[in-house]
């Protein structure tokens, strides 16, 4: 009788191999594809983001300055640009918590989506739609707004404000979807040598991992970005806070000084923020500004003694 080699199509270990390595790059092929087709999400969940932000800021600051307002088609028509953008994000979320669950798959050679479906990424998940749900809404609506004022001998204020004021602000917090573009467009991610000296060393690449190596390698830049984003933004939510009761943060200049002199140095006391939010804004700020530089230097002085 004939023996053939273990080489022809006709062991069946070999057979089976074949059939292995088939499959193995099948997957990597569709891994690689899944991880192309989640950047572009991400880059385009970051858009709608920004878009509607700007969009919200734009309406705020013209109905602010009285060129319309809040019944006008103008003010209807950027909020219903909003809403058309807030509806877009709330899917493009979906759908990249959607990739995640298939690359979960991939990755663990699971058959069941279900095994992905883990309590800590339905929080997260509930989160970034709640977070990304609030916009202002199409409409005239008001509440009753009264407060102490501080700037003005201690007098008792009340004002009719929009809910857009309450509804505006909450949408800065679409912000975090730059850490996630920074993530997914970092070398350290996308650099197969890199993933696999983090595979080896067991390094998990986040966003925290990323961000902890930008400030290790640029702390400057990253402390100036940080500050100045923080300033501009806190100085904008601050006026949208004061604004409709004192008249002194109509213009953002008062707000930009308030901020910049209360937390570089002791601060003058000319003014003051008159409401608990402008006061939780301040607070806020002030806070993450401290975090922030504590986190800085720890990575200064600390880090290269590590390494």
């Amino acid at each position: 009788m004939m023996c053939l080699p273990s080489g022809t199509s006709s062991n069946p270990t070999h057979r089976s191999l074949k059939r292995l390595n088939t499959c193995l790059s099948h997957r990597l092929g569709r891994r690689k594809a899944l991880f192309e087709k989640r950047k572009r999400i991400s880059d385009y969940a970051l858009v709608m983001g920004m878009f509607g932000i700007i969009t919200m800021v734009i309406e705020n600051e013209l109905s602010s300055a009285g060129v319309y307002s809040k019944e006008d088609f103008y003010s209807t028509a950027l909020k219903t640009l909003i809403s058309v953008s807030t509806v877009i994000l709330l899917g493009l979320i979906g759908a990249y918590h959607s990739l995640e669950v298939q690359l979960f798959m991939i990755d663990n050679c699971a058959d069941d989506w279900r095994i992905a479906m883990t309590w800590q990424r339905l929080t997260q998940i509930g989160i970034e739609l709640l977070i990304c749900a609030v916009h202002p809404i199409p409409g005239r609506y008001y509440f009753l707004w009264t407060t102490k004022l501080s700037n003005h001998g201690g007098k008792i204020g009340a004002q009719w404000v929009p809910v857009d004021v309450t509804l505006s602000l909450p949408m800065f917090f679409r912000l975090y979807l730059i850490c996630r573009v920074m993530l997914l467009h970092s070398k350290l991610f996308t650099d197969a040598s890199s993933r696999s000296i983090g595979a080896l060393n067991r390094i998990n690449f986040n966003t925290r991992f990323v961000l902890k190596t930008l400030m290790t390698i640029c702390p400057g830049t990253v402390l100036l970005v940080f500050m100045v984003s923080l300033w501009i933004i806190a100085s904008w939510t601050l006026r949208q806070c004061e604004r409709q009761h004192d008249d002194e943060y109509a213009n953002i200049l008062n707000s930009l000084w308030l901020v910049a002199i209360t937390f570089l140095c002791v601060g003058y006391g000319d003014i003051v923020p008159n409401t608990y939010c402008g006061r939780g804004m301040c607070l806020l700020c002030g806070m993450m500004v401290s975090l922030f530089n504590l986190g800085v230097s720890f990575l200064k002085t600390y880090m290269p003694k590590k390494n």
